[in-house]
């Protein structure tokens, strides 16, 4: 899926399994019970899903939908993922077992960014166009929507934390670009990140596996196609850059490996969009995919 938000509005593009010469591999989800990673690759023109290895190893791929996989998510055991393929305005939801290629349809929602509850009773997902989408939650069996966020900021991308307590998101108000958090029902809704112009625009964030902390990335506004990792510890709301670099590639959609020291992220830094990993201290720097025999 690829997020192209109008610049007028200073928003930046995500290469989220964006599909194009230079992308082999993008927008990694580290399995929360193993270390092995779902991610995003092109196959006949079209984004589909596959799996491999926490050390990039045995790769194969797991969908082949026609129209194309628009995202996806762990369930919170693990032993089984959710993905939507998203036309227009609906995203048609399918719960995978990857160990088994069992697949079920659970549903049509009336949005994009679909994401499931770690309990699985709630749902939340975008509405809206890119330059006025807000959040909407509903019961699995959508019989009780509600608009969550209001119309005064735009947002984006809802993920629950593993406990179930939280919702994290990117939110852009007349202050720019940043992560925001929101209790679970909606409540107490408020921005966690608080970079300067020169450290860049946050985005994209990711729990930590004990909902403590929030990885995101961090877009430059000056230098376009430049972007960097960062952790921010909700409890202190301290924030540090993972991998700091002024060169001109993209660091983007971390995803916490299960014992919480080692991200994946998705990078051009390669020449070409691939997985890579790194501990969350910014040591043991590795590329996953697309690697030279």
């Amino acid at each position: 899926m690829r997020i192209a938000v109008a610049a007028s509005l200073t928003f930046v593009t995500l290469s989220l399994g964006a599909q194009s010469n230079t992308t082999t591999a993008s927008a990694p989800l580290v399995a929360p019970n193993a270390p092995r990673i779902l991610y995003e690759s092109p196959s006949n023109g079209k984004t589909q899903l596959w799996i491999m290895d926490g050390d990039g190893n045995d790769a194969r791929q797991l969908t082949n939908d026609p129209a194309g996989v628009s995202g996806a998510h762990w369930a919170a055991n693990g032993n089984s993922l959710f993905y939507y393929v998203t036309e227009g305005d609906r995203s048609t939801v399918y719960e995978l077992w990857p160990d088994s290629a069992r697949q079920v349809k659970l549903g049509v929602f009336p949005g994009r960014a679909v994401h499931i509850a770690p309990g699985r009773a709630q749902v939340i997902y975008d509405v809206g166009p890119w330059t006025a989408s807000h959040l909407v939650m509903t019961d699995i069996n959508q019989r009780s929507a509600r608009q969550l966020t209001g119309d005064d900021f735009v947002v984006w991308m809802g993920v629950w934390s593993p406990d179930g307590t939280h919702i994290a998101y990117t939110a852009r108000d007349r202050n720019g670009l940043a992560v925001w958090v929101m209790n679970a029902d909606g409540s107490s809704p408020h921005r966690v990140s608080h970079l300067t112009p020169q450290e860049g625009s946050a985005q994209m964030p990711a729990w930590s596996p004990d909902s403590q902390m929030l990885a995101f990335q961090a877009n430059s506004l000056t230098s376009r196609g430049k972007a960097t990792l960062w952790i921010i510890d909700l409890r202190t709301l301290g924030e540090r850059e993972i991998i700091p670099h002024q060169s001109v590639f993209l660091d983007e959609t971390p995803s916490w490996f299960p014992d919480g020291t080692r991200v994946a992220f998705q990078s051009n830094r390669s020449g070409r969009m691939e997985i890579w990993a790194v501990n969350t201290n910014g040591t043991d720097l590795r590329q996953l995919t697309g690697r030279t025999k």
